[in-house]
């Protein structure tokens, strides 16, 4: 059976640390516990600690187990250190929650889109990281807007094809309410760390998309100079004479849903707007994923006589999808 490792956290130099003695102390005492099994002392493996490394007796300890060790050290030392290993499991339970608290902003942030400048996210992300439920958010919201302080639309909250959408600073607002409101103490911890975990863990996810979305606009650059600019189904261009024709790149596997092919340029095709407009339409929405096997079928169904796009689609799907399979 495999061992139960949660909720041991704490690592032989932190507790060392936290009780201000060095490491070879704090070796000394764990083999005063272990000498006479008898006898008052005493650590448990599984339950007082666990091993990461058995042969170097490296271990990992849990609270219990490091309360343990700061128990004899009291009643051995002239000065209490009660409340130097009590503050010491306060702050380390806190990072180990704002640890959570930043995983789960991770896991559940797939909505981050910009919008007027701002970054926002969908009430159901919103939900989750806030680990509460849609009824309780929008008594939150609803709350917030009757107070001095309400939500403003388009900066604090939008809708989006339908859906409700909050920006950070909405989100925050939230947080904020919730963690004032909320009646149980863990949950309302959680939402008071959410705004300063939320904005350290939101500005390397906003980073990383931003040096993301710089690669994905050159590839779009790419893939439109292959083009030479030109629509790849009904062949026009912007010119002098089709001043109204504009064109515009098509991910061909969405880069919400497919974001590993977002920045490929065998995975982008040029299109006129209209094109583009009617494709998506054609799908259900801008918002619905969409494969080389949609666009396919879109082509098949509206420019049938267009054999060309059809088949270089097919010859897309094909490399697209090994390159898919080898990342898998």
């Amino acid at each position: 059976m495999a061992k139960q490792k949660t909720g041991f956290t704490i690592r032989e130099a932190e507790l060392a640390a936290a009780l201000e003695i060095t490491h070879e102390r704090l070796d000394e005492i764990i083999i005063f516990f272990d000498a006479d099994p008898s006898d008052q002392w005493e650590l448990r493996e599984n339950d007082h600690f666990i091993f990461l490394n058995k042969n170097l007796g490296e271990r990992l300890f849990s609270e219990q187990g490091a309360y343990a060790i700061a128990k004899y050290l009291d009643e051995k030392a002239a000065k209490s250190i009660w409340q130097l290993i009590t503050e010491f499991i306060t702050r380390h339970k806190e990072k180990i929650r704002n640890a959570f608290i930043s995983r789960k902003i991770q896991e559940n942030c797939s909505s981050l889109t910009v919008r007027n400048n701002r970054h926002f996210l969908s009430k159901k992300d919103v939900v989750s990281i806030l680990c509460t439920s849609p009824a309780r958010l929008n008594k939150a919201f609803e709350e917030i807007q009757k107070s001095y302080d309400p939500m403003k639309i388009y900066e604090d909250f939008d809708d989006i094809d339908g859906v409700r959408y909050y920006s950070l600073s909405g989100f925050y607002k939230l947080s904020q309410h919730l963690a004032q409101k909320l009646t149980v103490k863990d949950r309302r911890g959680w939402c008071e760390a959410i705004e300063v975990v939320g904005k350290k863990t939101f500005k390397l996810i906003i980073d990383e998309q931003t040096a993301r979305q710089k690669k994905i606009e050159a590839a779009m650059r790419g893939a439109k100079k292959r083009d030479k600019s030109q629509c790849q189904i009904t062949g026009k261009s912007h010119g002098k004479h089709s001043k109204a024709i504009n064109v515009t790149v098509h991910h061909i596997y969405s880069k919400q849903h497919y974001p590993h092919l977002a920045a490929c340029v065998d995975n982008l095709i040029t299109l006129t707007q209209e094109v583009h407009q009617d494709f998506h339409t054609w799908n259900g929405g801008s918002q619905k994923p969409c494969t080389a096997d949609h666009l396919i079928q879109f082509v098949t169904e509206l420019y049938p006589d267009n054999y060309e796009v059809i088949l270089k689609l097919n010859q897309v799907k094909q490399i697209l999808d090994s390159q898919s399979s080898k990342a898998a």
